[in-house]
């Protein structure tokens, strides 16, 4: 029997990659986007296993719908990987509440919604995982200028996380962290310049979405993994250097 996995921002990048890889191992994977409706259609016309769900997860309302959908299809949930993120950068002195809002709805209200809205279900099944994706920006070492907005939502992604993973250890529930290096992600592209990309090209220091894909497969499929932020290692090039 196929397990159910949601994947939230499937629709490109580390969310794809993810979605893809999960149901190329026995998963019916429900992946949860935007915007990118042709990309939507592109990947469930290219993989059987994906069904794409429409939602703005940055409403509150629209996650207890997602979960319902799952349910009513396939009545499991076994595995959550929250990735879906957004970052509206700027200085704080300028900064509009309603982009501090947003921030904080997409990506850390998100995530607690999935979770509390999933755990019943999580319950019942024999490896239930949830993934949160987070970022270097939320370790000390990394916070940027002008990113703080985004820097405080990881620190919050990754606190949540092992604080949940303690809380639902009695349950059987696992709940770890990946914090994947640079990746080449149509986000990377947008952010820095070209010779800022190949700085991190030429560092090592850029990953590959599948990569990442291969990491939360990892954490699923180790049955002992919980209550960890799991590194990318080349996150770390230029502070150990």
């Amino acid at each position: 029997m196929k397990k159910i996995a949601i994947v939230t921002g499937a629709s490109r990048g580390i969310g794809r990659a993810i979605a893809i890889l999960l149901s190329q191992h026995q998963f019916n994977v429900i992946g949860v986007y935007a915007e990118s409706i042709e990309k939507a259609k592109k990947i469930e016309k290219e993989h059987k296993g994906i069904i794409m769900y429409q939602a703005d997860i940055g409403k509150a309302d629209s996650i207890p719908k997602v979960i319902q959908f799952v349910i009513d299809k396939f009545h499991q949930i076994d595995v959550v990987v929250n990735n879906a993120g957004i970052n509206l950068w700027g200085k704080v002195e300028a900064y509009p509440l309603e982009n501090w809002n947003r921030m904080l709805n997409v990506n850390v209200t998100a995530k607690y919604l999935f979770a509390k809205c999933a755990i019943p279900f999580l319950k019942k099944s024999n490896n239930p995982n949830i993934i949160n994706i987070s970022s270097r920006a939320g370790m000390n070492e990394y916070v940027f200028s002008d990113f703080t907005t985004y820097c405080s939502n990881n620190a919050a992604i990754t606190n949540f996380s092992l604080a949940l993973a303690k809380e639902l250890k009695p349950d059987g529930i696992r709940v770890n962290v990946v914090i994947p290096t640079v990746t080449n992600t149509d986000r990377f592209r947008r952010t820095f310049t070209k010779t800022e990309q190949e700085e991190v090209i030429n560092a090592g220091k850029l990953g590959t979405p599948e990569e990442v894909a291969q990491t939360v497969l990892g954490i699923i499929q180790d049955k002992k993994k919980t209550g960890e932020i799991i590194i990318d290692k080349r996150v770390f090039i230029e502070t150990l250097a």
